[in-house]
């Protein structure tokens, strides 16, 4: 082997001799790893405190507007329209009193002239009868005096022809004249006792013509057709010089004054509305009024356009008599008073007919309670935040729920921390960082005592 070939190969020992110093060095200079301490971290949530109010139950409802009240302008007499309102069209607004049209009066003028004529001519004959009466009464005094002349004179004849100093023909003279006298009394007293039923007769016909005269009037009256209250135009049926039969409908009008909705509610939500009366009856008469304060609700009506929501402050009128057996609900009658006189232009329009409308409904305050969200419930289990913060499971017992509010009987104390995140998992006895929602809290108790819109 050459020389140079062993200087190579004894260069490589110095290089294996650098490494293995290297490494030594590296070993030394290297830290070994530190351990850290293993600590629990806190979950972080959000909290209410359990508040304690009176729930004021409430339920949901939809309907159409439909007028309070519909008046239908029929012709009573007949006659040619003559005279029509000019705003007399479908959907004008027209005052209580307004002159809707007239139907030709001119017949009725006339006839009640004829029967106020009559009327006097009986009068006039009454009048006349009265005054025969006064006369016949006088005629038969004086006859009746003559007629005690006349016997006395018979009388005293009678006398002295028995003294045999008359003849007998004087008698038969005397007696005849004796007797026409009293048959003129007679004939005067049974006119004079005709009388009373003559007036009485003629009475009867001045009070029938008196009546047909009033019905004349009133006739004349019908001619004229005025709007009853505030009303709206809804159907127009006739036009100028038409000739109106009695009995057509000529025109609808609806009382602008008050709205009615007719709206359909579960029979569900229903019974929370109506306090429980202790096994009473609702009402012990047969009555609306008792009914209605029996059940003491009260209503707002919404109505949401373009994004915004309208209210009016309703009043209940009655149940409907029937429940919807395709739907289940049950009609609630509900009525909003002088929305027209409420209408503000472009901001809050008045309740006209067939408006879709949302109806809520509220009953008396309940007993207080504790209420939670509903979205703190997990299968009749609420999580709250126990002593040092951290999770308790309760088992809690439900007294009542509408919409996102459920009210508790049992499980919960008031101002008791429930947690109102949903937690995946939720361990029992987990370390919690609760920080309270108070806008949540505010919305629930708006919710609970009815301040705030159900949901």
């Amino acid at each position: 082997m050459s020389s140079s070939k062993k200087f190579r190969r004894l260069l490589i020992f110095p290089a294996i001799a650098l490494g293995v110093v290297i490494f030594i060095l590296l070993v030394r200079s290297t830290q070994k790893p530190k351990r850290d301490q293993i600590s629990e971290q806190p979950r972080a949530v959000r909290v209410i405190p359990a508040p304690l109010v009176s729930v004021v139950p409430r339920a949901v409802g939809y309907g159409k507007v439909q007028p309070g009240q519909v008046w239908e302008a029929v012709a009573e007499v007949g006659g040619t329209i003559v005279e029509i309102n000019p705003d007399l069209k479908k959907g004008s607004l027209l005052a209580k009193g307004a002159i809707l049209l007239r139907i030709d009066p001119s017949s009725y003028d006339l006839a009640q002239s004829r029967g106020e004529a009559g009327v006097k001519e009986l009068q006039a004959q009454f009048r006349e009868l009265e005054q025969k009466e006064k006369n016949i009464r006088r005629s038969l005094k004086v006859e009746k005096s003559s007629l005690e002349l006349s016997k006395k004179e018979l009388d005293r004849r009678l006398k002295l022809a028995k003294a045999k100093i008359i003849s007998g023909s004087a008698i038969d003279q005397e007696e005849k004249r004796f007797l026409a006298q009293q048959a003129k009394v007679q004939d005067l007293q049974n006119t004079f006792d005709r009388i009373p039923a003559q007036k009485q007769a003629l009475s009867a016909r001045i009070s029938s013509a008196r009546s047909r005269v009033k019905d004349t009037r009133l006739d004349l009256g019908k001619t004229t057709i005025r709007a009853p209250f505030n009303c709206r135009i809804s159907e127009v049926n006739v036009e100028l010089s038409q000739y109106a039969q009695p009995g057509k409908v000529l025109a609808e009008v609806y009382d602008i004054g008050s709205s009615e909705i007719l709206a359909q509610v579960p029979l569900s939500v229903i019974k929370p509305l109506i306090e429980p009366g202790k096994g009473q009856p609702i009402a012990t008469e047969v009555d609306t009024e008792i009914l209605r304060k029996a059940l003491g609700l009260s209503a707002v009506v919404r109505l949401k356009v373009g994004g915004e929501t309208i209210e009016w402050e309703g009043r209940f009128s009655r149940p409907s008599e029937t429940l919807d057996p395709q739907t289940g609900t049950v009609g609630m009658y509900v009525v909003v008073d002088d929305t027209y006189k409420q209408a503000r232009f472009g901001v809050k329009p008045p309740l006209i007919k067939n408006m879709y409308c949302e109806v809520e409904l509220k009953g008396r305050p309940m007993p207080k309670s504790v209420v939670i969200p509903r979205s703190a419930m997990h299968q009749r289990i609420v999580y709250v935040v126990g002593p040092q913060n951290r999770l308790e499971r309760r088992s809690v017992t439900v007294d009542y729920s509408q919409g996102d509010l459920i009210s508790l009987k049992t499980g919960i104390t008031p101002g008791e921390r429930v947690i109102v995140t949903d937690i995946i998992p939720a361990i029992e006895g987990m370390l919690l960082a609760p920080q309270t929602d108070k806008e949540l809290l505010t919305s629930l108790i708006a919710n609970a005592t009815g301040e705030a819109p159900l949901k």
